[in-house]
């Protein structure tokens, strides 16, 4: 599915699609051992497996962030949520913020919370996490966030050189990975994305102006 959207001309429906299959892996029962296999990126099956669906995730940023956190590569979430303020950001785009934030307490995200008490090693997990609540109004999905990074012990260990943090990526050797390259495809889709939008509004106002006509 990851490499047939990766060909979709709609966009708007690559995003819907990638929003959907997200979700499905996020929180299928059945899919417990294929989040394993990524939680780990353990494997160069693992890594092309994370790859592939990085490629198509793009359609949607906010699960692009997801797959960062069911992976462990914090500092690319990080890198991808600095993006975020070069973006179109909608109500919608806000609402599944929301809902990423809402599924990060959820169980499946377990070991991503316990994380959080090792601030020294997972401080890219930190600051993605509050880069997501800088995104957020000030709602109940800001409350919920927020409450949760209050129990974050030592905030002063943030204050530290980010050249000797690590990534939160523990045992792990995912150097045939090539992040940069990554995150130019995340903002070549993305702009294919902010045009498609402005193509949209530009035929909904000249539609609106023949029926007023």
């Amino acid at each position: 599915m990851a490499d047939i959207l990766l060909r979709e001309e709609d966009l708007k429906f690559a995003s819907t699609m990638v929003h959907t299959l997200n979700t499905i892996l996020l929180t299928s029962s059945e899919l417990f051992q294929l989040r394993n296999q990524l939680k780990e990126l353990k494997t160069p099956e693992s890594c092309n497996l994370f790859c592939c669906l990085y490629r198509s995730w793009c359609h949607n940023p906010v699960t692009t962030v997801s797959l960062c956190f069911l992976t462990q590569n914090y500092k690319h979430a990080y890198d991808l949520i600095q993006k975020f303020g070069d973006l179109d950001v909608t109500v919608d785009f806000l609402t599944e913020v929301d809902k990423l934030v809402q599924l990060i307490e959820c169980p499946i995200f377990t070991y991503l919370r316990l994380q959080m008490l090792d601030v020294k090693k997972n401080p890219y997990l930190i600051k993605a996490l509050y880069g997501l609540l800088m995104l957020l109004p000030q709602s109940s999905a800001f409350q919920l966030l927020s409450h949760r990074l209050q129990c974050v012990p030592n905030p002063e260990l943030l204050q530290m050189d980010s050249t000797k943090a690590t990534t939160g990526l523990r045992g792990t050797s995912v150097s045939n990975i090539n992040y940069t390259e990554l995150l130019q495809h995340f903002e070549k889709v993305q702009n294919k994305h902010l045009e498609a939008r402005h193509q949209r509004a530009g035929q909904a106002e000249q539609l609106d102006r023949r029926v007023v006509l």
